[in-house]
């Protein structure tokens, strides 16, 4: 039995939007001679507390030639054959990233499916990020200042539509970066550009994060990436700790929890991933996260009476999970966790599928049918990846049955 596929829905939005009418609808969804129809999966973005799944649709390289539209400027950078050498040497895959990013919301219930081609060495499909910029107008990521004013980020796809090996960015979209320069930017204050600085100047607050493993990170969020930037998180429990007037202070502060609290800045993926398939019990969790919180307060008492002039807030909000994570924040609120079951991603099998029920930062909560025999899905594995949408069910084995 098929099942309307998510993915699917890309491919209408995109042949619809204005900043593509004149590509033929045969550019998004593969030519009349049945090429397949292809996709980036980007990441699951959290926008106003709801996950949306964020795709490009891949388009003939014939086509983007065609039109040979400048840069950014429709949203659809022009494109030569040069960037995707691999791609000339399999015709099956011939296609280039359309710069346009196409956003699913995720509706619980709904099914997602999807083949995960690889090339003929073996390869994923992987295509560079792009790279990020500070901005003044009122950019989709913005926010207002004094005087209706604005400041935010954007998001630039790839002029080359490079295709990559490691990493999220190809060598010339990290050099392009203006956000990079940010996270040191209370070191070395003359790295940021005018728009970056405008963008540090920003109100910021400091969080302490607890993953479901009972780890914590320290954390910065700025006046228009709150509670957003904690919804990417996929933590277990937060709080705000406090407010700065800015970027630059708030990063010094941050600096101090980790030097005096041992709190780190980062914690990486898979960490997280294996955390939310095996978490502490309830109270556990909570008490861990009090004194984590406890110590980063001791530390910025500390930071207060060696460093007067950092201007902070003390505060004490903490961060709620949207409605959007009910499914996998349930195990966490159990008294004995019945946590959510690992599976494969399905870059090893080649593909994946399943009924969707919920999401934590960039995992999914899922079912194949039964929707007691939950799992994780961890999304990151497909990150900028070539994805094509198909009928599949991702196998997994939940409490002692194969799905």
């Amino acid at each position: 039995m098929d099942y309307p596929n998510l993915l699917e829905t890309a491919f209408d939005e995109f042949t619809a939007a204005p900043a593509v009418a004149a590509v033929p609808a045969a550019g998004a969804a593969g030519d009349s001679a049945g090429a397949p129809r292809l996709l980036i999966w980007r990441q699951i973005r959290w926008s106003n507390r709801r996950p949306l799944i964020e795709v490009e649709p891949v388009v003939p390289a014939r086509v983007a030639g065609a039109h040979n539209r400048a840069p950014h400027a429709t949203g659809v950078p022009h494109m030569t054959g040069e960037s995707t050498p691999t791609q000339e040497s399999n015709p099956a895959q011939l296609g280039v990233p359309s710069g346009v990013r196409i956003q699913i919301p995720l509706t619980p219930g709904a099914y997602l499916g999807l083949r995960i081609p690889r090339d003929s060495e073996g390869e994923l499909y992987r295509y560079c990020a792009g790279y990020t910029t500070g901005t003044s107008n009122d950019a989709a990521e913005s926010a207002p200042k004094p005087g209706g004013a604005s400041a935010g980020i954007r998001r630039v796809p790839c002029p080359e539509g490079t295709r990559i090996q490691r990493g999220q960015q190809c060598p010339r979209c990290t050099a392009r970066d203006e956000f990079t320069a940010l996270h040191s930017a209370h070191l070395y204050p003359g790295t940021l550009t005018e728009s970056m600085r405008a963008y540090a100047m920003l109100e910021h607050r400091l969080y302490i994060a607890t993953f479901p493993d009972g780890t914590h990170k320290v954390g910065t969020s700025s006046l228009h990436s709150t509670p957003r930037r904690l919804d990417e998180q996929a933590v277990a429990t937060a709080t705000y700790i406090a407010l700065a007037p800015d970027g630059l202070a708030i990063r010094r502060a941050e600096d101090a929890v980790t030097a005096l609290a041992k709190i780190p800045q980062v914690k990486q993926v898979a960490s997280k991933y294996r955390a939310w398939t095996n978490p502490l019990p309830g109270a556990q969790l909570r008490a861990a996260h009090q004194e984590a919180v406890a110590r980063a307060r001791e530390a910025l008492a500390e930071l207060a009476r060696t460093e007067p002039d950092v201007p902070l807030t003390a505060l004490d909000e903490p961060w709620i999970p949207s409605l959007a994570m009910n499914r996998p924040y349930a195990a966490l609120r159990a008294q004995s966790p019945d946590p959510l079951a690992s599976c494969d991603s399905g870059t090893e099998s080649g593909s994946a599928g399943f009924f969707c029920t919920g999401a934590a930062g960039q995992f999914l909560s899922a079912h194949t049918g039964d929707a007691d025999a939950a799992f994780l899905v961890n999304t990151v594995a497909w990150r900028n990846t070539l994805v094509e949408p198909t009928q599949e069910f991702t196998r997994v084995r939940v409490q002692g049955s194969l799905f």
